[in-house]
């Protein structure tokens, strides 16, 4: 067997309970907990920060990075605006909006193949682009000037989400909220 199978097989695995926990949150119900919701707010903002500085270089990356975030942040308003709540065993649970959860999770698995895409692509038209335009060609990162944009929509979309969750768990009585 090719030793370089298991790694990459494992890696695919990984990929594939990645996109069965993120359906998995967007479909039925799912527990309301403090904890849970400010860990992934804190999980959430410091790697979106991250994808948010490395874009903020290039001017044109920059206006897809406020865009995604606007746009994240539009869809999270209107899908706490249709989650339900629901008392359970004295528990609460929410009922995310199946269908903008399903588009986030499209866009950020849309462009995580992209990203996949470019980098198995043909190297060598690259490197033909690089001596033909240069280092300082100040289109050649384009094409890439979007895709940090499109996860940023993912970032914003969970952060205001879980944080507009977490203030509307607080607003709820006590007894409610154990």
């Amino acid at each position: 067997m090719n030793q370089g199978f298991l790694p990459i097989a494992l890696i695919v695995l990984i990929f594939l309970f990645g996109i069965y926990k993120r359906a998995r949150r967007n479909i039925g119900l799912q527990r309301l907990s403090q904890g849970y919701l400010l860990f992934r707010i804190i999980l959430f903002t410091v790697v979106g920060l991250i994808f948010f500085i490395e874009g903020a270089i290039h001017p044109i990356s920059l206006v897809s990075n406020i865009v995604g975030i606007m746009i994240g942040a539009i869809l999270a308003y209107y899908a706490v605006s249709s989650t339900t709540f629901e008392q359970r065993e004295g528990k609460l649970y929410y009922r995310p909006n199946i269908w903008i959860g399903s588009l986030v999770t499209l866009l950020f698995l849309l462009r995580l193949i992209y990203r996949f895409y470019e980098v198995f692509e043909n190297t060598s038209f690259k490197d033909l682009q690089k001596q033909t335009y240069g280092a300082g060609n100040p289109f050649s990162s384009l094409s890439h000037s979007w895709s940090s944009g499109l996860i940023l929509i993912m970032f914003a979309y969970y952060i205001i989400y879980y944080a507009i969750l977490l203030k509307r768990l607080k607003q709820l009585p006590e007894k409610l909220r154990n």
